[in-house]
């Protein structure tokens, strides 16, 4: 938490933000995000990505994963790719880039070999009754899909409810707000497939 509050930090005095400024741009108290920068809160998934809306950086830049995860050539900023994959990439199994929230047991593994082209595959899984929070996750436009492979999720688009079981599949618009729950005492696994990448 203390390394997250201080990239926050640092992040918003490079764009000559105030405290007052950012909070107003990413919807939060300035109470909660000065204690988010000193590192005594534990913002929520989605109160990052909020954050990182509002200071128009990467998520994975905000959580300090983004050199190790794009290989530097075509990235604009994180997201925007000029490449495309030109030949047959191997990532082994015990060579995914790990992507994790600090303090979480959910987890997310990148079947791509980078964040640096059209098409980001993740591998998650997800701790028993663990969920997304109390506010729903937004991402820039796009499409996702994703695939239980183990478990049961319930996965909310809008104001639609899916109860998803292992084989099933959903496709929805990356901009639409969304929030999910592993259902049950065994937890999840999935993939997600999202164009353009966004995580």
């Amino acid at each position: 938490m203390d390394q997250l509050g201080k990239r926050i930090r640092d992040y918003r005095r490079k764009r000559s933000l105030t405290l007052e400024q950012l909070a107003q741009a990413a919807d939060l108290s300035v109470s909660f995000l000065s204690e988010i920068e000193r590192g005594l809160a534990q913002p929520s998934f989605a109160s990052i990505k909020k954050i990182r809306k509002a200071l128009g950086v990467s998520l994975l830049s905000v959580l300090g994963q983004e050199d190790e995860l794009i290989n530097g050539t075509g990235a604009v900023n994180g997201y925007t790719r000029d490449r495309v994959i030109t030949g047959p990439t191997l990532v082994r199994a015990d060579q995914r880039k790990k992507l994790a929230y600090p303090g979480q047991p959910d987890f997310y593994e990148l079947l791509t070999p980078d964040l640096n082209r059209q098409l980001e595959v993740l591998y998650f899984k997800m701790a028993p009754d663990s969920d997304t929070g109390p506010e729903p996750l937004l991402d820039p436009s796009g499409e996702k899909c994703m695939v239980i492979l183990r478990g049961s999720v319930e996965f909310r688009v809008g104001d639609e409810v899916f109860h998803m079981n292992a084989g099933d599949s959903l496709s929805y618009p990356a901009d639409a707000p969304v929030s999910w729950h592993a259902a049950g005492h065994e937890g999840a696994e999935g993939i997600l497939i999202i164009t353009p990448p966004s995580f």
